[in-house]
């Protein structure tokens, strides 16, 4: 099949997924969703702070948008909370 063309079976496809926003509890989980793997993907708190202001990232800027930065500053230490302790069980230093 040529590289242009969707192939619905492909397992490593790539497709994207529209996620409702119109309630604070889905932005919310889709905030802390993208902060989590921004973390784990080794991004600090400055520059994960600057990619929600950054209109470039359509979910996260809406966050940015639709709330404060206060918000999303308090999301991002919600992140940190659930991921730094996965870091010290396995044998890494805390921050």
């Amino acid at each position: 099949m040529p590289k242009d063309e969707y192939d619905p079976e492909d397992p490593l496809e790539w497709v994207g997924v529209e996620v409702p926003v119109e309630s604070d509890e889905n932005l919310h989980e889709m905030a802390l969703t993208f902060a989590e793997e921004f973390l784990r993907g080794g991004f600090s708190e400055d520059e994960l702070l600057a990619m929600f202001k950054n209109p470039f990232y359509v979910g996260p800027h809406l966050v940015w948008r639709k709330k404060n930065e206060a918000y999303v500053r308090a999301v991002i230490e919600e992140a940190k909370g659930m991921w730094m302790p996965m870091r010290t069980m396995s044998g890494g230093e805390e921050e």
